[in-house]
């Protein structure tokens, strides 16, 4: 008999609970602020369609916690950034433009990937699908669009600090 959705949901919180708020802890040194992020990366997993088909459901929750935890370090710092400057006109022209250059910069790297690389990324990441639908989409296997993934994150990274 297969597990219901909420019945896996609901053991693998159990299970893995308070390792995820400890690990989070440690990365944020604040158990609030990592709790907060447990909490999203339960809403991610339970926004899936079928959390209960993912091949490792623990390294997908761990590697969700530790992508929100990198954007919400990277949004604290631009904020203290922000900060720093203040209203300097001059300098928040400056971010702007820096900013929609960045944005401009991985617009173009996206439509340089190869065509389902593209695809999987953006329904990965703008769609907010699993590997497994990304694949039975795509017609291709759950390996290969780890692999797709992977690859646009390296295309960005690349055009990014060229």
């Amino acid at each position: 008999m297969s597990q219901t959705k909420s019945d896996f949901i609901a053991e693998l919180f159990e299970q893995q609970s308070a390792p995820l708020v400890k690990y989070l802890t440690a990365r944020f040194k604040n158990v609030e602020e990592a709790r907060e992020v447990a909490q999203e990366a339960w809403l991610r997993i339970y926004r899936l369609d079928h959390p209960e088909e993912l091949e490792n459901a623990k390294a997908f929750l761990f590697q969700t916690a530790s992508n929100l935890s990198i954007d919400r370090i990277r949004r604290v710092n631009l904020e203290r950034r922000h900060n720093v400057f203040g209203d300097d006109a001059t300098r928040s022209v400056e971010d702007t433009v820096d900013a929609q250059q960045t944005l401009h910069t991985v617009e173009s790297a996206l439509y340089e990937l190869p065509t389902k690389c593209r695809q999987a990324f953006v329904m990965h990441r703008r769609n907010n699908l699993s590997y497994p639908v990304i694949a039975e989409q795509l017609g291709v296997s759950t390996s290969m669009v780890e692999k797709y993934i992977i690859q646009a994150l390296k295309h960005f990274r690349n055009k990014l600090e060229q």
